[in-house]
């Protein structure tokens, strides 16, 4: 079966077309996107894996990635990705996104590194696609060292500088509200307008108080299932819709004891989100 990559732009947004992988002939301004997964564990240690013989770059050194497939986002691809060449399942939650590359080589792309941080024992590496074939855990004195030997394949971006942006980097703090109650004050009562913008809200829509997002701002909240205007709400959050190409995260508010369905999370909160690309965050049963 051919393999469809997604056509963004410059702005790394869908054109709403596809690519057929080693078909189709990208022109000036249409990338796609590869990703990269960067795990280390507790020691600060970074996986590496070796590159199958027959692959480009065979029986170099790597970390694990690859190209994300049509109607993925960048975070599924690379959970894909390292569940298929090494039999490690991460969650969406795990992940950290660590640094964003735009390269206008052929076929362009867009390259995003994915930080994860777990203990891995290497007898629960499962090399089951073929693409690699032996992994270990090298500190970054180490993985530097193979690269001035030219025994890491010349792809993965990381050294230094994305090691360190690695060491200080948390995880989002809005997964931590994911399974809690919380409050919120609504500042976008269902059926006002956006200030800006002149679009209805279908929800009610506010923020939770004195607290602080990546966007510098308060955790956004969209309230689903109460079904006139409100001023305060409090409720548990089921969810965080996690937009990739914009920093503000926004949890998803309900009364305790009723849940929705990303799909229909999606259709609730498309009339703002969908002029986002995003992933839903949950917690993992």
């Amino acid at each position: 079966m051919a393999e469809l990559w997604d056509i963004y732009d410059i702005n790394k947004k869908k054109t709403g077309r596809t690519a057929e992988r080693d078909v189709y002939q990208f022109k000036e301004g249409e990338y796609h996107i590869i990703v990269t997964g960067i795990i280390m564990n507790s020691k600060n240690e970074i996986l590496i894996s070796k590159r199958a013989e027959h692959k480009k770059f065979g029986l170099m050194w790597e970390c694990n990635g690859g190209s994300v497939l049509a109607g993925e986002t960048s975070l599924e691809g690379i959970i894909r990705e390292l569940n298929e060449e090494l039999g490690i399942k991460f969650s969406k939650k795990e992940a950290i996104f660590l640094k964003e590359i735009r390269r206008d080589k052929l076929p362009p792309d867009f390259k995003d590194l994915w930080l994860f941080r777990r203990d891995i024992d290497l007898k629960d590496i499962v090399f089951q696609d073929g693409e690699s074939v032996d992994a270990k855990w090298v500190t970054i004195e180490e993985l530097m060292r193979m690269y001035e030997n030219k025994q890491i394949a010349p792809i993965i971006n990381f050294g230094i500088n994305e090691y360190n942006k690695a060491l200080s980097l948390n995880q989002r703090e809005s997964y931590n509200y994911i399974g809690n109650i919380v409050k919120v004050k609504i500042d976008r009562p269902l059926g006002s307008k956006h200030p800006k913008y002149g679009f209805v809200y279908p929800v009610n829509y506010g923020f939770v108080p004195n607290t602080i997002s990546e966007d510098g701002e308060e955790l956004d909240c969209y309230v689903l299932g109460v079904h006139q205007p409100i001023k305060n709400f409090e409720g548990k959050c089921i969810a965080v819709i996690h937009r990739n190409n914009d920093d503000d995260d926004k949890l998803i508010v309900v009364l305790e004891g009723e849940n929705y369905t990303d799909e229909e999370i999606r259709k609730l909160t498309h009339f703002q989100e969908q002029y986002f690309e995003s992933d839903i965050i949950r917690l993992e049963k």
